[in-house]
């Protein structure tokens, strides 16, 4: 429902925003946000508002800052149905958006399947080997010592719950 508000006011604002520059950027949760002033260090999309509808222009991609971030909300644009009382430019608007949303969820679970990959490989490389080098930060090597290699399999399990459950996300 909160999306929807933030949907329907955005909506409701969009006569108002014709022309206005609009930043598109996605926090660390996997939220999507628009403000009309650029965030600072933060990848975002200028959203160009225009007469004949939306269009994006990409100053960077706008990529979750933490891929792995869990609690991604479903697709909230996928619920609003067509509505006769919004003009064609707020349509093309909400088609944008909703082409947006379809493919932020796509790259969320692109992410979430590698970072999945990656999570049960560390996890099965930790578990099978009694005796683990690694390097340090000088670049020699160093026997993980059973503390540390308990902490990552933990570190690892919990990326495996993260990315790997179906209803994550």
């Amino acid at each position: 429902m909160r999306h929807f508000a933030k949907i329907a006011l955005i909506l409701c604002c969009m006569p108002a925003l014709m022309g206005a520059e609009i930043y598109r950027w996605v926090d660390a949760n996997g939220v999507v946000n628009y403000t009309q002033q650029k965030p600072l260090g933060i990848p975002s999309e200028r959203v160009v508002t225009g007469t004949a509808g939306t269009r994006r222009a990409t100053d960077q991609p706008a990529t979750p800052t933490d891929p792995a971030a869990p609690g991604a909300a479903p697709a909230p644009l996928q619920n609003v149905e067509q509505n006769a009382d919004l003009s064609p430019a707020q349509q093309d608007a909400l088609d944008a958006l909703r082409a947006a949303e379809t493919a932020r969820q796509t790259e969320l679970a692109n992410v979430r399947a590698a970072n999945c990959e990656r999570a049960r490989g560390v996890l099965a490389r930790l578990s099978e080997r009694g005796r683990i080098r690694v390097r340090d930060d000088s670049g020699s090597e160093r026997m993980m010592d059973e503390d540390e290699r308990q902490t990552r399999i933990a570190e690892a399990q919990r990326g495996v719950v993260e990315n790997c459950n179906e209803g994550s996300g």
